[in-house]
């Protein structure tokens, strides 16, 4: 709950008024951000319960403004507002109001406490700047970081844009309802993937402590149609990332404000489709290496990276590991998940005999998850062309042999044989 006033009359009842009065503040420095953090010390510290070692951290995450007022409602937090300056507020594009309370709050709970500083003081510049600080004890230091990751957790579920990839100079993509029972893999690789984002999203604590860089760089290879992209978008989907991408052919530049807008985002997911087509048109491979260099001195970024022909590639861009840490090829579905992911589309559409004998054709000619959409998609055309509901065994054999000729260039296609094509 809301203990006291932190807000206006306008935006709270009016009834909350501040407990503290001023009169026994020494005056407030404008001029330092240092001197601004020891006056909040000297003048607030005493409303902390414990004072045994107090730690200072400089941060923009927990703020008074609307969210955070939601949040602590719902977490039973208390805000106490001991001194308290202007409101800012402004428009977003997607014409929301937001806002945040300049001045010093004690918030606290059963398990928290810290005093959370949004002061306005004159920059090294000499121009405007608001400044944000939290002071805690330290045996309340590990509440407030969990309490933190929480907020931001709960922030990045409830963002308004946050159901939609951002897509650098292009048009953004809405996010998909994907899961990871709808992903066809093996599923040792999807335990694999899966541990590999839940522990970074879990660890940041771990890495901020041990001062290292908490990133985490992916790179997804294979051939072309086995599913890279599928599993992008089921992390995009399952997790609290703030997705971002750039438009296909685009340049240095822009994959230059991909960065620097994914690092604006943390926790952000950034991906490239088809590295290595994008490193050898439009993009320079140094300016890149460049930009996930500087990914080290960043936290909360995973990128990801998706490349049909890895060869194409510079090993200094793949094998160190400072930049992408992990590879994992994608591979060729087996034989059953090729008849697994047949039955996802033909359903009871089609018998087993015939099921088995085009799995076996179709692992035969190494067929990713794309030839086999295809086969379905061709099948059903036949059919509906033909005024019928569901595809024959002819309709499913021909347009096998189609998809096969067609793929590989040639009108021989000895070595398939075919047994009782009657109609289903």
């Amino acid at each position: 709950m809301i203990k006291k006033a932190v807000i206006d009359g306008q935006l709270l009842d009016s009834k909350f008024k501040p407990e503290y009065e001023f009169d026994d503040l020494d005056e407030r420095p404008i001029s330092s951000f240092c001197e601004l953090m020891s006056w909040v010390n000297r003048n607030f510290n005493r409303h902390l319960s414990t004072q045994n070692n107090l730690t200072n951290l400089v941060h923009n995450k927990v703020i008074i403004d609307d969210d955070f007022l939601i949040f602590a409602q719902e977490k039973k937090l208390e805000i106490e507002c001991l001194y308290k300056d202007s409101i800012v507020s402004w428009i977003y594009q997607e014409k929301y109001e937001k806002f945040f309370v300049q001045g010093v709050f004690r918030i606290y709970s059963n398990d928290v406490e810290f005093l959370a500083s949004a002061l306005y003081h004159k920059g090294n510049s000499f121009e405007d700047e608001v400044s944000f600080f939290v002071v805690c004890d330290s045996s309340k230091f590990d509440s407030y970081l969990n309490l933190r990751n929480e907020y931001d957790k709960w922030l990045q579920i409830r963002d308004r844009n946050n159901n939609e990839i951002t897509v650098i100079d292009g048009e953004n993509i809405p996010i998909s309802d994907e899961t990871w029972d709808d992903l066809f893999l093996p599923d040792s690789l999807k335990l694999d993937i899966k541990s590999i984002v839940e522990v970074f999203l879990s660890s940041k604590d771990w890495y901020l402590k041990n001062k290292i860089p908490w990133k985490k760089g992916l790179f997804l290879h294979g051939v072309q149609g086995n599913g890279k992209t599928s599993i992008i978008k089921t992390v995009i989907s399952q997790y609290p990332f703030k997705a971002v991408t750039v438009a296909p052919g685009s340049g240095t530049d822009i994959v230059g404000e991909a960065f620097r807008y994914a690092q604006s985002q943390s926790p952000s997911l950034l991906y490239f489709e088809d590295l290595d087509s994008l490193l050898n048109t439009t993009v320079d491979p140094s300016a890149f290496l460049n930009l996930m260099d500087g990914v080290s001195t960043k936290n909360g970024l995973f990128v990801i990276a998706t490349a049909n022909r890895p060869e194409l590639l510079a090993a200094n861009i793949t094998d160190r590991p400072s930049r992408f840490d992990r590879k994992i090829e994608v591979p060729i579905p087996d034989r059953a998940l090729s008849k697994k992911y047949l039955l996802k589309w033909f359903g009871k559409n089609i018998k087993l005999d015939v099921l088995n004998n085009i799995v076996d054709q179709c692992v035969k000619q190494k067929f990713t998850y794309a030839y086999l959409k295809e086969l379905y998609v061709a099948s059903m055309y036949k059919a509906i062309s033909k005024n019928k509901q569901v595809p024959t065994k002819l309709d499913i054999y021909d347009s096998l042999k189609n998809i096969i000729s067609e793929r590989n260039n040639m009108n021989n296609l000895s070595g398939m044989t075919f047994s009782n094509i009657d109609d289903l």
